[in-house]
């Protein structure tokens, strides 16, 4: 069973009346997703991740995205099924919105100008209502024009945003059926976790066999501009809902061992052997990056095969990573010291500006500081170590001056208050 600690090891104190009171690791899990995306971005701006002997490690840090994903099905999904389990009444979609939109968009939005008014975009503009439509309204994965420009990782913000949508509603969903059959609550949720996981290979074989643009890449012809931003489909949310599935899955099984108040052997075990599980990430992250033939190049297309193969062992990858912060004693473990210790669990606790600046910082390092402008290349190590450092800095300046004062709103939507004040 998780322990009674603060959410935030790095940050105690969180803002709002509301306070998370479970799983302590997860910043940590937050600090590696953030460090492998950046690992990742460096190699490929820097060409090591083509080229250099650990190269295939850095190529495939993307594998960070879906940690993430697993994260967000994991902690956003849980609240809702613990209510399915025990009764209670549904969590409140329009509470559910307001703070995801207050932890997302304030963050976004500020990088967002900054980015282009400090360093520029690499590719596009903020010259046109669709240019604002877009990248203010996490739109872009649905432009062809516009999918790899702005902040171009912010594809997978975008994503999110769309599973934040549909979250509430599939609760609500699971939630009436459990209420019809309580005593197979439990395998409803299995049914529809199952039934999303479905929904995603059905998704991905139907823009495979109809995309054309996929199979010219695939085939090894370069896709014109426009048609390279036809592969944004790849990247909608139903496209990733495996992953989301896996997070929720592990959200399923550690609320109904709460609701059942005592853990089943298996599930001790699980948690007793935290060391067992990173063994197998580390061992599914070696798979991914040198066994399996994954090009190491972002402009290699992938065989459905290959596609297939990757989103699986990321996928197990970031499974194998959860489940020591949500089983077992949260302060018993290498592996659970390591999430917890304060520096790693601060780099997560600022990991979102971390993930929206640091492209920025990399570009900027490796051109204005080091002096590389060819369009890849530079060296690995003091670009990697330069770049972080700004970022770090940059989103520590983001999270206490930006993200958390907004956080203190985030029990109280706008709505809720007049409301309350209408009555009164």
């Amino acid at each position: 069973m998780p322990a009674e600690v603060a959410d935030h090891p790095a940050d105690a104190a969180q803002p709002g009346e509301s306070q998370h009171s479970h799983f302590p690791c997860f910043d940590g899990l937050r600090a590696i997703a953030a460090t492998a995306v950046v690992f990742h971005h460096v190699g490929f701006s820097t060409g090591y991740g083509v080229n250099g002997h650990f190269g295939a490690y850095f190529a495939h840090g993307d594998s960070g995205v879906s940690v993430f994903f697993l994260i967000s099905g994991f902690l956003l999904y849980r609240p809702f099924v613990a209510r399915h389990l025990s009764g209670e009444r549904p969590m409140s979609a329009d509470r559910f919105w307001w703070r995801r939109i207050l932890r997302i968009v304030p963050g976004y939005w500020a990088a967002l100008i900054g980015i282009y008014l400090v360093f520029g975009f690499r590719d596009g503009t903020l010259s046109s209502p669709g240019d604002f439509l877009a990248y203010f309204g996490f739109a872009q994965i649905y432009d062809p024009t516009r999918f790899f420009s702005g902040i171009d990782q912010a594809w997978s913000l975008a994503t999110e945003l769309s599973f934040y949508a549909f979250l509430p509603l599939y609760a609500w969903g699971i939630g009436r059926l459990g209420a019809r059959w309580l005593r197979h609550r439990v395998h409803i949720e299995i049914v529809g976790l199952v039934a999303l996981v479905v929904t995603c290979v059905v998704w991905r074989l139907a823009w495979w066999v109809n995309e054309t643009t996929v199979q010219q890449t695939a085939a090894g012809v370069q896709p014109t501009r426009g048609q390279v931003g036809e592969l944004a489909t790849a990247y909608w949310l139903p496209s990733h809902f495996d992953l989301f599935a896996l997070g929720m899955g592990l959200a399923v099984a550690s609320a109904w061992v709460a609701h059942r108040g005592v853990a089943p052997r298996l599930v001790q075990w699980v948690g007793r052997v935290p060391e067992l599980w990173w063994a197998l990430a580390a061992l599914t992250y070696w798979a991914v990056s040198t066994r399996v033939g994954l090009p190491r190049s972002l402009g290699e297309g992938l065989t459905q095969g290959e596609y297939f193969m990757r989103q699986a062992l990321y996928g197990l990858t970031a499974f194998f990573l959860l489940l020591p912060a949500v089983f077992g004693d949260q302060d018993k473990g290498v592996v659970r010291r390591f999430l917890r210790w304060a520096p790693v669990a601060y780099v997560g606790l600022v990991s979102y500006g971390v993930y929206l600046w640091h492209k920025a910082w990399i570009e900027f390092v490796r051109e204005d500081i080091l002096g590389h402008d060819e369009p890849i290349g530079g060296p690995v190590v003091s670009t990697l170590v330069i770049a972080f450092a700004f970022t770090l800095v940059t989103a520590t300046v983001s999270y206490y001056l930006l993200e958390r004062p907004i956080l203190r709103f985030k029990d109280n939507p706008p709505w809720r208050r007049s409301s309350r004040a209408a009555q009164v």
